[in-house]
């Protein structure tokens, strides 16, 4: 995948009010939030955050991501954070696939990802669970008001 829009482009449409543009393009859905485009931007904007804004944005507006499953898996990463405090993979991963419908697409890596290790079937707990699904409580509120 490669972003259509590159960020410094993106801030441009952005200053343009090319909204609409901007929320259509899969720029944000492409982004990993590495923040290397942060550390490396002379004015100092955070891009990562906005990346962020814009993938929320995006999904709160109804518009479509160039690439369909992108906001499925970002639902699912965002769910999985909310439920347990942190990524569970196994779980994260679950629910996209049952989202999706591709149950068996990639099950032969899962499988030699489990076997080495790199999955675990339970998730592992953290402290101040409770507080991090607090936030995403608030967060929801202020967005319906």
């Amino acid at each position: 995948f490669a972003m259509d829009i590159m960020p410094h482009k993106i801030i441009h449409m952005i200053r343009l009010g090319l909204k609409d543009e901007v929320l259509k393009s899969s720029a944000m859905w492409v982004c990993s939030s590495c923040e290397t485009c942060t550390t490396r931007c002379p004015n100092n904007i955070d891009i990562a955050k906005l990346m962020d804004v814009l993938r929320q944005m995006a999904t709160d507006s109804g518009f479509d991501a160039a690439q369909k499953d992108v906001p499925i898996f970002h639902s699912a990463f965002l769910s999985s954070i909310k439920k347990r405090g942190r990524i569970h993979e196994l779980g994260m991963i679950g629910e996209y696939k049952l989202k999706t419908g591709d149950l068996m697409k990639d099950s032969r890596l899962g499988w030699e990802m489990f076997k080495r290790g790199k999955l675990k079937i339970l998730p592992s707990g953290i402290k101040g669970r409770r507080e991090i699904r607090g936030i995403f409580d608030e967060a929801g509120r202020r967005k319906r008001s």
